[in-house]
């Protein structure tokens, strides 16, 4: 009888034991985990103000392993981008880590907001004499990367935190550091006539050698490209969205095929957004376009039926490193120091009607 009560008492304890403990283990690791969370972000907060002097957002943070290590990963951004134009532009967003140790510990942490800091702090030292020479309707897009090498046989990127650490690094030590520029300059005007192109072929002429007497050239992509003002007006959105959906028709434009929205849609959308574009003061068109996020200023964003004309600059030092295999003659012969140097072509799909 005893030996039965027994029996009853393992078997009811083992199902007890059975059921709690995956159950406690559960809680336990939740539990851990969230605590981890939070000391992930917290460690990371401390880290981006440590290392960037202002407070930084710490979210969506995620688990990923690589080569058999766990990392936690988060979204990060500035805290002072909140409420500006800037909230929810990829382009002021980047991402940070820290691996995971054995008993909960934390490893050191690494971050990419590196390269947002010195796009940034490049756009903010070049703008001036961008808006001296093509206006105060500008808008730019930099990408600043810094290289490193042993010895010139192979480069790799490095996070320098700020402008002043790559340029110093490059000053120090040239023969292992390096600079490459991408600089995308968006002009917000309507090139009227020839007289008025050429002008702007001269600004840009102007604005090569400027970079040259910078140390800016060695290395450089730039492309000024003119969008169409009538982007800034209120209604273009409701328009754009009208030309996305419409049926596209073939047309021959400078010898290439391409495919354009209806005539009757480009006449109808290029008189309404000019008439709302002549009634707007320029500080009115100057807040239209500061509303334009950095992630739109691209091909797919604005350019593609708004560009009217674009000019290409490329050293032969950034052909040799990013398109070497389609370098020509006429690439090599091209110092930039004659205005003919100097190309400025009309968009295809450019659709307006003037």
């Amino acid at each position: 009888m005893n030996n039965q009560r027994n029996k009853r008492m393992q078997i009811l304890i083992t199902a007890v034991i059975v059921f709690l403990v995956p159950a406690i283990a559960g809680y336990m690791m939740s539990a851990f985990s969230k605590h981890n969370v939070e000391d992930v972000r917290t460690k990371i907060e401390g880290y981006l103000y440590n290392k960037y002097g202002e407070e930084f957002v710490v979210d969506r943070i995620g688990t990923r392993t690589s080569s058999g290590q766990k990392y936690y990963e988060a979204r990060i951004y500035p805290k002072s981008i909140i409420g500006t134009n800037k909230a929810g532009d990829s382009y002021y967003y980047a991402s940070a880590s820290t691996n995971k140790l054995s008993f909960g510990r934390l490893g050191g942490v690494g971050d990419s907001y590196s390269y947002v800091n010195r796009n940034m702090e490049m756009e903010e030292y070049l703008l001036p004499q961008v808006k001296k020479t093509f206006g105060e309707r500008v808008l730019l897009k930099v990408d600043v990367k810094h290289e490193v090498t042993t010895d010139g046989s192979w480069w790799a990127g490095y996070k320098s935190a700020s402008l002043e650490e790559m340029n110093n690094k490059i000053k120090n030590a040239p023969e292992h550091n390096r600079m490459l520029l991408e600089l995308y300059v968006y002009v917000f005007d309507l090139i009227d006539d020839e007289t008025e192109k050429e002008k702007r072929r001269k600004e840009i002429f102007e604005y090569v050698q400027y970079l040259k007497e910078e140390g800016l050239f060695k290395y450089l992509e730039m492309g000024v490209i003119f969008i169409d003002e009538r982007v800034l007006a209120p209604n273009y959105r409701r328009y754009i969205n009208e030309v996305d959906l419409s049926d596209k028709v073939r047309e021959v434009v400078q010898g290439e095929r391409v495919y354009l929205p209806p005539m009757e849609l480009r006449r109808r959308m290029s008189r309404e957004l000019q008439k709302e574009i002549d009634q707007m003061s320029e500080e009115e068109l100057l807040a239209s376009m500061y509303r334009i996020r950095k992630s739109g200023l691209s091909y797919k964003g604005i350019r593609e039926y708004n560009g009217q004309y674009q000019s290409w600059i490329y050293s032969i030092g950034m052909l040799e490193e990013k398109y070497k295999s389609s370098i020509t003659k006429e690439d090599r012969e091209k110092k930039y120091d004659k205005l003919k140097d100097v190309d400025l072509s009309k968009y295809n799909k450019y659709i307006y009607i003037n």
